[in-house]
């Protein structure tokens, strides 16, 4: 460990103190991520300590396993008539910005593919990364999607009289659940890892949690500070991407970024219109919130404030990330081994 890295997480935990303060959604991740950034493209080394890198990518992977469990499965096969719009709505959206990017922007394969989906921003970015896509690029259109959907989520909220949209701070509790946590994370990681499947460290506790808690085998909490520990973590280990790159340079991933969200707003809006004619008893609102591409917090906040179907809101959100995480290891070795046969 170098005197780096001890400047790194200083500057990554003070991003993420910053915006957690400010009640900004993910601000541990994007605090740390745009702090360490910053430091970077101000010709400043941002390094972290190598070895922590994968456990906080388990630590991450098994918390979104956490969000499947026996009751999720039910809630699923309930909701089946609006659901099947979600697979439409992830192939349209991304298929459409694939193309987009390739095309109009000139990205290679993996970068607009790992661009394009609409899934979480650390599994898309450090899987794409694994794959050897652009982690600059890759950054920059995730996260204007997430500050876009946060920022029109709370425009929504204002516009139908919602006046706080702000994260809550959670309890400090459930330590006891780290050995289990870090185990399963070790293991999934591994058996993943053996099979030479792509993304281990976070695929494997991501999948290895899931079906444990969808069997009702297990039910897993978090510890809040492991988590926080994990958010810094892969908030600077993307941010050591950004060293030595100019402003300039980025400027087309900005672009690309906008044009990218605009286009998912646009099949969304198909799609919820699909929803709201086959349906005429869910409200519009409720509509929109369940099938909006990130933000998931603050998206199932606001459908609480507004007294909406908060469980019909946060099924459709789960079943948007578990289709992508369930097919991304498809995904990957598909182009894993078209690469080898062009090569």
């Amino acid at each position: 460990m170098t005197r780096f890295t001890l400047y790194s997480w200083l500057v990554g935990f003070v991003g993420g103190l910053c915006l957690f303060y400010e009640q900004v959604p993910l601000a541990w991740l994007l605090g740390s991520m745009v702090a360490a950034s910053i430091a970077a493209v101000a010709g400043l080394r941002v390094d972290t300590y190598t070895p922590l890198t994968p456990w906080a990518r388990c630590v991450l992977g098994a918390m979104v396993g956490t969000g499947f469990d026996a009751v999720t499965v039910d809630e699923f096969l309930s909701y089946w008539s609006t659901l099947i719009i979600v697979p439409v709505f992830l192939i349209l959206a991304t298929s459409i910005n694939f193309h987009v990017l390739r095309r109009v922007f000139r990205f290679d394969g993996l970068t607009a593919m790992f661009s394009a989906l609409p899934g979480g921003m650390v599994e898309m970015v450090t899987s794409g990364r694994d794959m050897g896509a652009d982690v600059k690029t890759m950054t920059i259109i995730h996260l204007m999607r997430v500050v876009i959907i946060v920022i029109g989520a709370s425009v929504l909220g204002l516009y139908v009289g919602v006046q706080d949209l702000r994260m809550q701070t959670p309890a400090l509790d459930h330590a006891d659940h780290i050995p289990m946590h870090l185990v399963l994370g070790f293991i999934g990681w591994k058996l993943f890892a053996y099979f030479k499947i792509p993304s281990a460290p976070l695929l494997g506790p991501m999948f290895l949690v899931a079906g444990l808690q969808g069997f009702d085998v297990l039910h897993l909490e978090l510890f809040t500070p492991l988590l926080i520990f994990a958010q810094v973590a892969i908030g600077i280990d993307i941010a050591r991407a950004f060293y030595g790159v100019s402003v300039t340079s980025m400027r087309q991933a900005f672009v690309a970024g906008i044009l990218s969200v605009l286009i998912m707003l646009c099949v969304l809006c198909v799609c919820a219109f699909l929803v709201y004619v086959t349906a005429s008893n869910i409200p519009w609102v409720q509509i929109v919130l369940s099938f909006m591409p990130g933000g998931q917090t603050e998206l199932a906040l606001l459908a609480f404030a507004l007294k909406m179907d908060l469980t019909f809101v946060v099924t459709h959100q789960i079943f948007r990330i578990t289709l992508i995480m369930f097919s991304l290891p498809l995904l990957l070795v598909g182009l894993r081994r078209l690469s080898q046969i062009r090569g």
